[in-house]
């Protein structure tokens, strides 16, 4: 509890400097409500504020025009209460993860639903942040409803720039910066693990025969192993026999993460023209984006087109087109993940011969004898073939008719196209054993991707005295269709080409097609009325039917109503000038999910043989179970918000939310007997409960200005229901680190708990607990259940990968033509898994790779214990996952810093420009965390592991923006 008073210090600790000011500068008396006449999207349509029932967040383009973004999701990072997003990777191109007040489904999709100028999207990879007006981000029930089966997980509401009345107009922005690595992890140096290793060797060689030293030297060893040429090396026994060429000149010592990870640079141009007649506007654009990766070759470039006309064909009718073409490519192999080139690079000896250096087991280098076979993943980067090519197409287009005065009916469509080709080729890099192109493997992937939406729109709104009413109603369909094909082939002529007719390969390792399809159907309907502007009342209705589910349950409605009052609206209040808003509100409502994937109702076939005419042939057989009954998991959720407002300075936000999610889309066991062992189920249900706080103030308003931002959520996530004999489902690394437990929060951490290191007296003392087998060095667990043993009724639940809360803080400076921009944000709590670290930090792993640097300070000898945490090098229990790699995730971080500088119209029209404007931003400034098995807190998979995710960039960069 303490904690969080503290953070909510952080988030209202500036207000008290408003009222340091003199009386009279605070507020004039017919100032009142500026704030609240701000415009929000809303579902098919927007409001005003002041007017809104339910909780929406709002994220302006001055919030992230001068930061170095890739995709128009990384602009939501620390903006809205209660929307968490993560950076799970920090491979150039990929998106963010995004949750909208919580998880609230175990198996199906917790991602919200993207909608671009009014019509839903399946992402926003296209659109160009330089494109975009405004993001409004829909959190509850009553503001999602009208999306029905994709609302539960929230909306995010983009709103691109349109064009204007008047000459055309030109914008061109352009930025370079340059990128570095966040931090290094902390493995050993080539002097430790010189150290590490001769330990491990000298132990094995004193215990192969009486007499053994650990100071015998080289040449006494080799005789004791029949080597007659004690110079080659490659003939070492490297269990027993240390590498003479230790601290000398003679080997070549590396820093694989110096050599693997490179400053690289990131630019972004783009072009704009908006203009038009008072029939005819337009907005055009072209924007080219480059980032270079951190890791050597990977990179990620996109060029965007987007082209909007809206026309007005006559006073009633109006009509538009958008186009959004883009196309981009991300190269580079693959490297963050279990066994990928991260993984291996970290894992490298840091010693190798003179000779290969960087190309250590490469090409026609032998690998140096002390080390593992791994091949050098410079040269593996250097040399792989790993491009993916997408072009992508966003259209969509409207007519409207203006039937009689506030009556409007509108019809639109869009379709998505995305056209995916993926080309793989990995050489034969051991040319030692090998000829060229002997054992390399090429590939290609192709990914067909359509989607069509058409929708009907009939739209009132009619005023009549005091009272207001806006009403819609809407019919919706939409089809998804998915083709893939992949080809994965070995064995070539050579590796001059990497270009092949694969039929010449030696071996097909793979030849598949798949195809997809699947429709949703939708029927919907609003009403919004308002009295006075002081009392509001919403109610919307949604049936949806997709093809997702089983016959008897295709459809699914979902309602949803809130309600407002404006008090500061009251003749008690309405004249008080200090006073600019007052609201509180609430809301309920229920939502769909059906984000499974297709055929999980249906009974699908697989190749299979049997015998015919005694034969074998080939044929299908099942392979699912169906279930007829299959259907929606469904959302309930209520808000409770309050709205306050000072002087026009002070405009603070609150919101209690209750989220229950029920029918579960589970995989759930079923009895082998049917021939099956599980079956899709709609069983159990989870609840996230929270608070949202969000505040803005204008602390100065002279010549210097002073504004602040900050926002803050808390949520508490807990599992109610798993079926009927509510079952723990274990998940994460293996099934042994995680837990969906009833009365937990989701994916709870399921892990023996290591409290230390166990001494010689600890080993002879029975009362102290042990695994089987232990010795001294070992680690020591708790004995959780108290049997007086070590053994997996040990392991129990120690923390989750949820936070306690999540908040962002913005403080923004001006004066005269110079702006300044500071911006935080971070989480308290939760916990990440080091899968990586565990990868390289566990006892018994071999002395042929490099190890974290802990190990330094590892278990030696009851008189030399190390750290007390870090165990034998020989130790028995490298087998189990234990709390040694559970992080704290807690993190601050300075996300962003920019300062920008205005010229002078005076100045700049000399030049025939107007708004000159340059600044120079720096991303990822500087983070405060508990993490060291890992780059970053933040990138672990939705159960909290983390197998060695890309890390993250610093940016320094330097921007300017005119028009013409």
């Amino acid at each position: 509890m303490k904690k969080s008073i503290v953070a909510l210090g952080i988030l209202f600790g500036t207000t008290g400097l408003i009222f340091a000011q003199e009386k009279d500068s605070i507020a004039s008396p017919n100032s009142k409500t500026k704030d609240i006449e701000e415009v929000v999207v809303i579902a098919y349509g927007s409001q005003k504020k002041g007017e809104v029932t339910g909780s929406v967040g709002k994220v302006n383009v001055e919030s992230f025009k001068d930061r170095p973004i890739a995709r128009v999701d990384q602009a939501l990072t620390g903006q809205i209460a209660g929307v968490k997003t993560r950076s799970t990777t920090g491979k150039p191109g990929e998106p963010l993860e995004i949750r909208v007040r919580g998880t609230a489904s175990i198996s199906a999709n917790n991602s919200p639903v993207y909608v671009v100028d009014g019509m839903v999207v399946d992402d926003i990879a296209n659109i160009s942040p330089d494109d975009v007006q405004s993001i409004d981000v829909l959190k509850d029930a009553a503001s999602t409803a009208m999306y029905g089966s994709r609302g539960s997980n929230g909306v995010v509401i983009v709103t691109t720039k349109k064009g204007m009345s008047g000459k055309p107009s030109f914008t061109y922005s352009q930025y370079y910066g340059v990128q570095t690595i966040e931090k290094k992890l902390d493995i050993m140096t080539s002097t430790e693990w010189i150290d590490y290793v001769s330990e491990a060797i000298n132990k094995r060689w004193v215990s192969l025969a009486p007499g053994h030293l650990a100071s015998d030297s080289y040449e006494k060893r080799a005789q004791y192993f029949n080597l007659a040429n004690t110079t080659d090396y490659n003939l070492a026994n490297i269990t027993a026999m240390v590498d003479p060429r230790w601290g000398t000149d003679k080997v070549a010592y590396i820093d694989w993460q110096d050599a693997f990870y490179r400053p690289a640079s990131i630019q972004n141009y783009q072009l704009a023209v908006r203009g038009g007649s008072n029939n005819v506007k337009y907005a055009i654009s072209g924007a080219y984006f480059d980032q270079e990766g951190l890791a050597l070759n990977t990179g990620f470039n996109r060029f965007n087109l987007s082209a909007v006309i809206d026309v007005n064909i006559s006073p009633k009718w109006k009509a538009g087109i958008s186009l959004r073409p883009s196309y981009s490519k991300s190269y580079g192999a693959a490297v963050d993940g279990k066994d990928n080139e991260a993984h291996k690079m970290l894992s490298m000896v840091p010693v190798a011969e003179l000779s290969a250096g960087l190309y250590t087991n490469f090409w026609k280098n032998q690998r140096y004898r002390w080390a593992g076979s791994t091949v050098s993943p410079i040269g593996v980067l250097e040399n792989t073939t790993n491009n993916t090519n997408e072009f992508r197409l966003l259209s969509s287009l409207y007519m409207s008719y203006d039937i009689a005065p506030g009556l409007n009916f509108k019809i639109s469509g869009g379709a998505t196209n995305n056209f995916n080709i993926n080309n793989g080729y990995t050489p034969t890099f051991n040319l030692v054993t090998n000829i060229p192109g002997q054992v390399s493997i090429a590939s290609r992937r192709t990914v067909n991707y359509n989607r069509y939406l058409g929708e009907a729109l009939l739209d009132y709104k009619k005023r009549f005295g005091d009272h207001s009413i806006a009403a819609i109603a809407g019919y919706s369909a939409e089809n998804y269709r998915t083709t893939s094909q992949y080809n994965r082939n070995r064995g070539f002529a050579n590796d001059d080409l990497q270009t092949f007719n694969f039929t010449q390969s030696a071996s097909v390792l793979n030849s598949e097609y798949t195809a997809s399809e699947w429709m949703l159907v939708s029927m919907f309907g609003r009403v919004n009325y308002d009295y006075k502007k002081k009392y509001m009342l919403s109610a919307s209705i949604r049936r949806d039917g997709s093809s997702r589910f089983g016959w008897n349950n295709l459809w699914g409605t979902f309602a949803a109503f809130g309600g407002a009052w404006k008090i500061d609206e009251e003749n008690f209040l309405k004249d008080q000038s200090w006073l600019s808003n007052l609201k509180v509100r609430y809301s309920w409502g229920e939502n769909g999910n059906n984000s499974i994937g297709e055929y999980r109702a249906f009974g699908t076939l697989a190749g299979g043989n049997y015998s015919f005419g005694g034969a074998l042939s080939n044929g299908l057989i099942p392979n699912t179970i169906p279930n007829p009954d299959l259907t929606w998991e469904k959302t309930q959720s209520s808000d409770f918000g309050f709205e306050f407002g000072l002087f026009n300075r002070i405009n603070f936000t609150a919101d209690y939310y209750i989220k229950k999610t029920n029918d579960l889309l589970l995989q759930q066991p079923i009895p082998s007997l049917t021939g099956y062992t599980t079956m899709w189920k709609n069983v159990g249900s989870v609840e996230n409960r929270g608070l949202e706080l969000d505040l803005s103030t204008k602390n100065l308003t002279g010549a210097f200005k002073w504004n602040t931002s900050g926002n803050i959520a808390f949520n508490n996530n807990k599992v109610l229901q798993l079926g009927s004999s509510n079952a723990p489902i274990y998940t994460g690394f293996s099934g042994l680190t995680n837990i969906i437990q009833v009365g937990q929060e989701l994916n709870s951490f399921y892990l023996y708990d290591a409290i230390g290191v166990l001494s010689s007296a600890d080993i002879a003392n029975s009362a102290v607990a042990k695994t089987s087998g232990a010795i001294a060095g070992d680690v020591k667990y708790k004995d959780f259940n108290g049997d007086g043993k070590i053994d997996e009724n040990d392991r129990h639940i120690i923390g989750s990968p949820v936070p306690d809360y999540y908040w962002g803080f913005t403080n923004t400076f001006s004066y005269k033509n110079f702006d300044l921009s500071v911006f935080f944000q971070g989480q308290k709590g939760g916990y990440s898994y080091a899968l990586l670290g565990r990868a390289i930090d566990r006892p018994g792993m071999g002395t042929t790779t490099n190890v974290m640097g802990n190990w330094a300070n590892r278990w030696r000898s009851d008189a030399e214990p190390g750290d007390g945490k870090t165990p034998r090098l020989d130790g028995t229990t490298g087998s189990l996952l234990d709390t040694r790699w559970l992080y704290d995730a807690t993190y601050i971080q300075l996300k962003n810093i920019t300062l920008g500088y205005n010229f002078d119209q005076d100045l700049v029209s000399k030049l025939k420009i107007s708004n000159l404007r340059l600044y120079v931003s720096l991303e990822n400034v500087w983070r405060k965390d508990n993490y060291y098995g890992g780059y970053n807190p933040e990138s672990v998979q939705s159960d909290g592991t983390d197998y060695g995710a890309y890390p993250n960039a610093k940016v320094y960069m330097m921007g300017l923006n005119f028009n013409f």
